[in-house]
């Protein structure tokens, strides 16, 4: 019987090494993450479509400001959390050498669904505060809160301990967390923009919606599942020793 695949999380990677050891994860768990963003995107998706008639890919109508800033709220508070919390969990399971289940990375991922939330509204507020602040006080905050929904979501202590230690991780690393920041988005910018060049029918058809799901799933997936590298990348360069299993998530463990 093939023993499962496990990965290093007290490995110390550069940027390429955390791009390829995601592309890894995939291509040993396609199933796993592709399941675990598309139960969230899935349904967002198909509620913007539903309320502003708009695709996945931008195609169709136009929303309004009240309703953009509605979809964007909800996008910051449950979308994105929760699929951040499922990619930090799976990831702890596959570094233990376990074989994750589906069901097992759900629960989990809802129990800290709380305190992920909380941290990425808060952090999100200060973000934009500081973008409205000559813009480069943003970006600073941006590298120093970029892991702060997987320090939350592993770590579990509330979300003004996570914002400190995804700053106290993140200090020193600026250049390297906005090359990742950058090539992620850059990747994800080039599958978005092809998809979108891809023949399918009119913009609210049902190939261009169900295209336009696929590509936002598995981008989500992708820098989900690049930050949560990062964050145990980053708690690796730390002189601070943790376990591979803090005692949070052992203790999430016990509950089961």
């Amino acid at each position: 019987m093939e023993s499962p695949y496990a990965i290093d999380l007290d490995q110390r990677r550069s940027v390429r090494g955390i791009l390829g050891a995601a592309l890894d994860l995939y291509r040993h768990y396609p199933w796993l993450f592709a399941v675990l963003a598309l139960g969230v995107i899935a349904p967002y998706d198909l509620m913007v479509l539903a309320v502003t008639g708009s695709s996945p890919l931008g195609g169709g109508a136009h929303e309004s400001v009240g309703t953009s800033f509605l979809l964007l709220l909800l996008n910051l508070a449950l979308v994105g959390p929760l699929v951040s919390a499922l990619h930090v969990h799976a990831v702890v399971l596959v570094g233990e050498g376990g074989r994750p289940r589906l069901g097992e990375v759900a629960l989990r991922g809802l129990r800290v669904l709380g305190v992920v939330v909380a941290a990425d509204i808060m952090s999100a507020l200060g973000i934009t505060l500081g973008y409205l602040a000559l813009v480069i006080p943003g970006v600073l905050l941006s590298l120093r809160w970029s892991v702060v929904a997987q320090t939350a979501a592993i770590e579990n202590e509330g979300w003004l301990p996570a914002l400190r230690r995804s700053g106290w991780l993140a200090a020193g690393h600026y250049w390297r967390i906005f090359r990742l920041v950058l090539v992620t988005g850059l990747l994800t910018f080039a599958v978005i923009r092809g998809a979108a060049a891809i023949p399918s029918g009119s913009g609210t058809s049902s190939g261009f919606i169900a295209l336009g799901i696929a590509v936002h799933t598995l981008t989500a997936s992708f820098a989900a599942l690049t930050l949560a590298l990062l964050y145990f990348d980053l708690r690796a360069r730390t002189t601070e020793g943790h376990p591979r299993r803090t005692p949070e998530y052992q203790h999430l463990r016990d509950l089961d």
